[in-house]
């Protein structure tokens, strides 16, 4: 589905108070998460890709966590019978061919903080 053309200030609006709701309801929480451009590249190079999608997740010590996988034209996720790897990992892995490839999901993501911007509408 496509989201309908929007003006960026009034996107900027929403997003602000959207995660200063979300910052009030959970103080001390981590405020965002950096994903890095080879971590997003390997998630849609893949063959047939066409967006990502995010899950929550928790890890072993209750931290909150997002999980990345590409998804395809009828927004399904691209999981290989295989197993899945990392976005570094299969963004270095150029020995596979596109039918021997793994799926690739991302889960090592930094949290904000301590990797966060400066001061600006969407953190503070």
């Amino acid at each position: 589905m496509k989201s309908p053309s929007t003006d960026s200030s009034s996107e900027l609006d929403k997003a602000s108070q959207w995660t200063r709701n979300y910052r009030a309801q959970n103080p001390g929480a981590p405020k965002g998460h950096c994903i890095k451009k080879e971590q997003l590249e390997a998630i849609l190079n893949q063959p047939g890709c066409e967006g990502i999608r995010a899950y929550y997740g928790l890890d072993e010590e209750g931290n909150r966590k997002l999980i990345f996988v590409g998804i395809d034209a009828d927004e399904q996720d691209i999981l290989s019978a295989t197993g899945v790897t990392t976005a570094l990992r299969a963004a270095t892995t150029d020995s596979l061919s596109s039918q021997e490839a793994q799926s690739t999901v991302v889960t090592e993501t930094q949290p904000c903080p301590p990797c966060c911007s400066l001061d600006n509408p969407l953190n503070s």
